[in-house]
């Protein structure tokens, strides 16, 4: 899924789309992109993953 493909899905929820970047701190840290469902106007995120698909499941999964 494209960032125009979720921000279209998100919308038509209400709701926005958009990608952060965390550091993941372990024996590697490394940097993790998190794909985020929400509210990005306040940055409340409803759902946080690793992959479009994992956000908006778990987002369907709150609005249900």
């Amino acid at each position: 899924m494209t960032q125009k493909d979720a921000d279209a899905r998100a919308a038509a929820l209400g709701l926005s789309a958009w990608v952060t970047q965390v550091i993941a701190v372990g024996r590697k840290s490394r940097i993790v992109d998190l794909y985020c469902v929400g509210f990005a106007s306040i940055e409340v995120p409803l759902a946080e993953a690793e992959s479009w698909e994992e956000a908006f499941e778990k987002v369907s999964h709150i609005i249900r």
